[in-house]
């Protein structure tokens, strides 16, 4: 993942009333969603689980819902305001608008081809190769279907481009072996390292990422084609490096970090999956988060998490023009939130030791990957990595 590169002077951390409001907002959503706590059967978790696996209504909904599997929210209007975000954001980028935000799925015009890969390989996943049909059994609560949303298929769609060979290829291939890969390693591996069922998902995207990766280098009909550039009015290095230093940018960009999971990077999608996630819970607190009732502190997990990262590397920011400050946001903080309990200190500490952790940890892998295998790769094995290392510190606190 890549965005604009500006050479910057060097910095020592980023702007601390951007950390403070960042922080503030968790804290205050925090706050609010657990005073509001309705369980109604506004589609209800549960119910949803006892019908997807048969009922085409349900399985509709449960494939909605996996467009915010990856930040933990599973949420009909969470998923719904993510893919409308993107869409606000491709158009105003299209017109050139001063409202577009960063620029969505990193400046490269493709957001399109991303939406309709994820919307093809959840398809064959869900509609096609039916894997919902495991619901029927009554011997799982979960499944998991979503790991085309935010794995190879929209990152092929990025190295190759505007290509419907490539994006055929690679919504085919992630359909097939996805949810595979991802039951095996849950039922087989994550039992026994006791860990975060989190895991599971991001190494499945690292696996499936790197053999999908390999597949479309050696195919003969797959080439790299180029999008067709936006007309942009693109800014100096001088005003974006200023533009940078406000705390303005920095809540905008712990915003976008929210929506980076599925290569949309902006916070408009960000800000519209948050709000999404927000009304889920206010209509029903037994729809998102797999009716675990535990929206609010995974969402102040991520608020912090995210924010920690941006305040610590912004130096990395200024010189690369992106860093993976998504990581606990989508692994980490969510994960031992579910894991360990929804109190304020499990929220605070795991979003904290992900913010530190993930990022650095994310592009030291990435530097290892060769040519023609995208970063997403190093971010989601970073994922896996850092949920491992603070579940072991969780468990060895007392306290928790």
């Amino acid at each position: 993942m890549v965005d604009t590169k500006p050479k910057a002077k060097k910095y020592s951390k980023g702007s601390v009333t951007g950390l403070i409001i960042s922080v503030g907002i968790g804290f205050v959503l925090y706050f609010i969603l657990n005073n509001i706590r309705v369980v109604s059967s506004w589609l209800d978790y549960n119910t949803i689980v006892a019908n997807a696996g048969s009922n085409l209504m349900y399985k509709l909904i449960w494939y909605i819902m996996n467009f915010t599997e990856a930040q933990f929210y599973a949420g009909f209007f969470a998923s719904l305001g993510i893919i409308l975000g993107g869409f606000i954001a491709w158009r105003l980028d299209i017109k050139n608008s001063k409202y577009r935000g960063f620029y969505v799925s990193y400046g490269s015009n493709l957001w399109p081809w991303v939406l309709a890969s994820q919307l093809l390989s959840l398809f064959i996943a869900v509609f096609v190769l039916n894997y919902t049909r495991f619901f029927n059994t009554g011997e799982y609560t979960w499944l998991p279907t979503f790991i085309t949303v935010v794995g190879a298929p929209p990152a092929i769609m990025l190295l190759y481009g505007p290509n419907i060979k490539a994006l055929l290829t690679s919504s085919i291939l992630g359909g097939l072996m996805g949810f595979p890969v991802a039951m095996w390693i849950s039922n087989y591996i994550i039992p026994v390292l006791d860990v975060p069922g989190v895991v599971s998902n991001v190494f499945t995207m690292a696996i499936t990422g790197l053999l999908i990766c390999a597949v479309c280098k050696a195919l003969p009909w797959l080439e790299k084609m180029p999008a067709k550039p936006h007309n942009r009015e693109e800014k100096s290095q001088k005003e974006i490096l200023k533009e940078m230093e406000g705390p303005s940018w920095f809540v905008r960009r712990v915003l976008a970090d929210f929506s980076e999971a599925q290569f949309y990077g902006n916070e408009i999608a960000g800000l519209l999956a948050i709000i999404g996630a927000s009304l889920d819970w206010i209509l029903n607190m037994n729809h998102g988060a797999y009716g675990s009732g535990t929206i609010p502190a995974i969402i102040l997990s991520q608020f912090i998490g995210s924010a920690v990262g941006v305040f610590l590397y912004f130096n990395k920011y200024a010189e690369k023009g992106w860093y993976a400050t998504y990581v606990p946001v989508v692994s980490v903080g969510p994960a031992c939130v579910l894991m360990f309990g929804s109190s304020i200190g499990v929220a605070v500490l795991s979003g904290i030791l992900g913010g530190i952790i993930g990022p650095p940890l994310a592009d030291y892998v990435c530097d290892k990957l060769p040519d023609g295998y995208h970063p997403t790769i190093g971010n989601v094995t970073a994922m896996g990595i850092t949920t491992i290392i603070v579940s072991v510190i969780f468990k060895a606190l007392p306290w928790f």
